[in-house]
């Protein structure tokens, strides 16, 4: 053999390989393309079926809202109005100043025996578009709706769809250990359930029930004890919605905002279409404006009954007023049953028990508001602030007001007049 037939032979054997290798560098392409458009197309499915939910959940709640509406007092009351203390400069002066000392954005009330005595906003509801907060702004109010809740569940154990001492296994008995608690101990957060609430896509509100019964557990070592979990309110949200045959938000607006007239109140999916919803803020510091955030649809949807509606200040009071006197229940004592305390217990129905038998408080944080009520035993004597300016994970404690709120109602509960 020549050596030119030789490098013949070679060459073409160096084609075929080259041919073999490009085949399969062409068929992993191939198999690469078809990857990507299918994940593409499973991201476009996904995409659609978030937005689906999540409107499908906006037209069930905007309803609720509008028949509410039509059927509620619209005159103005003291809640809706500014009031800068004059009746008691002195400690409006110093309010004031711990306000500004924390860069607090948001609503402040104080209220003495039924009376408001100071209600101011602060800072900016929406920067970019230049609107400030004003008293009537509604935040988020995050981990304070569980009291909500705690007072629809007493409304429906009145009318005996429910009992108190029923077992969670008689409305979800697939659940691990659902045998061992009560709805007592789930209101009080002594049921031992673990489990998070963190779907990857937007749900509906029957899909949230059914996500919440699928991640949650019994951890026998907790039950009665002490363990907060919101997961235990979205359950009772769904045994609700089990007896009643109502959505959670139906009866929200039936049974709390309606009869109150709240007429600044409502939830976070209908953002675009409330008058007032004020725009949450992140950052180290307060009074930055520089990081607006929008929560998250699948989040709002997942916080059924634990942390998505938003209410003002003086609707805050007003509600709070309402489920710790009672005037929404059947009789007044199903509030006392509610909340009822002893040694053990500090927290009942959705809301935490004051020390030396003082009185109720709440506090949430999440999506970038806090929000705290402190309240006299006979829903008389309060403070509410709420924020759109704060982000956890940056700012909790230094420039938190859950402190400022516990000492001002302290100082109001104190039986001199203010000055």
């Amino acid at each position: 053999m020549t050596l030119i037939g030789g490098l013949r032979k070679l060459n073409k054997r160096n084609l075929r390989h080259w041919a073999v290798l490009l085949a399969v560098i062409v068929g992993i392409g191939g198999v690469v393309l078809g990857m990507h458009q299918i994940d593409q197309q499973d991201k476009q499915e996904v995409a659609a079926t978030n937005h689906r939910h999540a409107r499908q959940t906006h037209a069930v709640i905007a309803k609720a809202a509008a028949i509410s509406r039509q059927q509620r007092n619209h005159q103005k009351t003291a809640f809706d109005k500014a009031n800068s203390g004059k009746s008691a400069p002195k400690f409006s002066a110093h309010l004031r100043q711990e306000l500004k000392n924390r860069k607090f954005v948001g609503t402040a009330l104080v209220v003495k025996k039924g009376q408001v005595v100071y209600q101011q906003a602060f800072g900016m509801a929406n920067a970019q578009h230049h609107k400030k907060n004003t008293v009537r702004s509604q935040f988020m109010i995050n981990s304070v709706q569980k009291s909500m809740t705690g007072m629809l569940v007493m409304k429906a154990a009145q009318t005996g769809q429910l009992q108190l001492t029923d077992k969670l296994s008689q409305y979800y008995p697939s659940i691990p250990g659902s045998q061992r608690v009560t709805i007592r101990q789930m209101l009080n957060m002594e049921a031992g359930i673990v489990g998070q609430l963190r779907p990857a896509t937007t749900l509906t509100e029957n899909e949230v029930y059914k996500y919440a019964s699928q991640n949650a557990k019994v951890d026998a070592k907790k039950v009665g004890q002490f363990d907060y979990q919101p997961i235990c309110y979205a359950l009772l949200a769904g045994i609700l919605h089990q007896v009643t045959h109502d959505s959670y938000y139906e009866l929200f607006y039936q049974q709390l905002v309606t009869p109150l007239n709240l007429n600044h109140t409502s939830f976070a999916q209908l953002r675009t279409t409330t008058k007032g919803m004020t725009l949450g803020y992140a950052g180290a510091v307060p009074r930055d404006y520089s990081q607006p955030h929008k929560p998250a649809p699948a989040n709002l949807a997942s916080q059924l009954a634990t942390g998505n509606a938003t209410m003002s200040a003086g609707d805050v009071f007003r509600a709070e007023r309402a489920i710790i006197s009672g005037s929404l229940l059947s009789t007044k004592t199903g509030a006392n049953v509610l909340h009822e305390r002893d040694q053990l217990i500090h927290y009942a129905g959705g809301m935490y028990h004051l020390d030396n038998q003082r009185g109720y408080y709440g506090h949430g944080m999440g999506d970038d508001y806090e929000s705290t009520f402190v309240m006299s035993h006979d829903g008389q004597t309060g403070v509410v602030f709420l924020s759109n300016n704060f982000e956890k994970k940056t700012m909790y404690p230094e420039w938190s007001t859950e402190g400022l709120a516990m000492a001002t109602f302290d100082h109001i509960m104190k039986p001199m007049k203010l000055k």
